[in-house]
């Protein structure tokens, strides 16, 4: 059974939500985690219109977007190199000290606002919306 992008974008949407709240409690790289974990499942959310088919399992974003042959405008694409990036952080152990020192309530504000557009821009090109 293919997941209906609208729920695909719920989650996104919720996923964004939780990286806001965790900005307050000071969590910054889960924070970026869950950006990225939102832009998936936006991308997701497109590939299930395009494909009518459930999307690989991937955490790439730059997969996603060449699979579904999205052609986003260049700022968006330099932000979603960042953030696929960076995105990691959150699923394999690091030295925290050092992943705090890097990922800070600056850097972080801006992924997430970075993220926002991305994934309004992605709600945007739905054929469901």
């Amino acid at each position: 059974m293919t997941t209906e992008s609208g729920e695909w974008f719920r989650q996104a949407q919720y996923d964004l939500g939780t990286a806001e709240s965790l900005v307050s409690a000071e969590r910054y790289p889960p924070a970026i985690f869950f950006c990225h974990l939102a832009l998936e499942k936006g991308l997701k959310a497109l590939y299930t219109e395009k494909y009518n088919d459930n999307p690989e399992k991937t955490h790439s974003l730059i997969y996603l977007v060449e699979l579904i042959e999205l052609e986003l405008p260049q700022p968006y694409l330099d932000s979603l190199f960042v953030i696929n990036r960076i995105g990691v952080t959150g699923r394999y152990p690091q030295n925290i000290e050092k992943v705090l020192e890097q990922y800070t309530k600056a850097k972080t504000i801006k992924i997430i606002s970075e993220t926002k557009e991305i994934l309004t821009w992605l709600m945007h090109k739905s054929s469901k919306r």
